[in-house]
């Protein structure tokens, strides 16, 4: 089987060592003051729990039942409902609040909150240069497709990545079906072709692998949801991706790295 997409989580898979809490919040601030001038509900705005996070114990069930009423509404996200019932429960009004303007401040570029874990740029080159169409898929609350790909404008790697899918945009969270049918959809490929990137077993690895997609887990420390499954390679930084994803390219592929990214041209 050909191999013809690559999908890549985001956070603590292309980026980490996350700014402090006070610089997060005191940029958004920021965004905030530009946007709607000075508030009183800024900064309980700013740190507030909004959503709600997937069940832990969804990923036991097994792949048949695990789409079921309860689950699915736990990964369904609705990030400008959540924006107006928090309003509604602080018995502030909305009439004077772009909902969709706040939604846009609220996502601080995450060149300013985040460093690129060590080979990730070069691994989705990588990735480019050997033919796979390269798609991020990431979890979000605020961010939509649009910010998620100014944020890799700001990178500069927006020229080797061929689609972007972002839960705030698709309204269900990893590990959803419906996120890695959309990645699939913009890669032009059947589960199979593709393979997953991430740091989460439960979202990212489990999710990938119950569609028939292969996942290469990006170990970090945080801890991880128990889940019955197993991706096909553990990496400690996408350095290592190459290595793992050249014998699933083929022979066209043998003796690349990632200082060759054009090896695959190579006679």
């Amino acid at each position: 089987m050909v191999l013809k997409a690559a999908f890549f989580d985001v956070g603590d898979t292309l980026v980490e060592h996350w700014a402090p809490k006070e610089q997060l919040h005191e940029l958004a601030r920021e965004a905030l003051r530009r946007e709607f001038g000075e508030r009183h509900w800024h900064d309980e705005f700013i740190g507030a729990s909004l959503g709600r996070s997937a069940p832990s114990d969804w990923e036991m069930v097994p792949a048949h039942l695990a789409e079921d009423e309860r689950r699915e509404r736990a990964l369904r996200q609705e990030t400008l409902r959540w924006y107006q019932e928090w309003f509604h429960n602080a018995a502030l009004g909305t009439d004077d609040i772009d909902l969709e303007r706040l939604r846009v401040a609220m996502t601080v570029p995450l060149d300013l909150v985040s460093t690129p874990v060590p080979g990730a740029f070069t691994a989705v080159r990588w990735c480019k240069a050997h033919g796979l169409r390269v798609v991020l898929v990431t979890n979000t609350l605020s961010r939509g497709d649009d910010e998620v790909w100014e944020d890799w404008r700001r990178f500069g790697l927006a020229d080797a990545i061929d689609g972007v899918v972002s839960s705030h945009s698709v309204g269900w969270q990893k590990p959803h079906r419906a996120m890695y049918d959309r990645a699939l959809a913009i890669a032009g490929a059947r589960p199979e072709e593709a393979f997953m990137v991430g740091d989460r077993l439960d979202a990212d690895i489990l999710g990938a692998k119950r569609l028939g997609m292969r996942a290469i887990w990006r170990r970090t420390d945080q801890e991880q949801a128990k889940v019955d499954i197993e991706p096909d390679a553990t990496v400690t930084d996408l350095t290592e991706l190459p290595a793992v994803v050249t014998p699933w390219l083929g022979v066209r592929s043998a003796h690349t790295s990632l200082s060759d990214p054009g090896g695959a041209a190579r006679p």
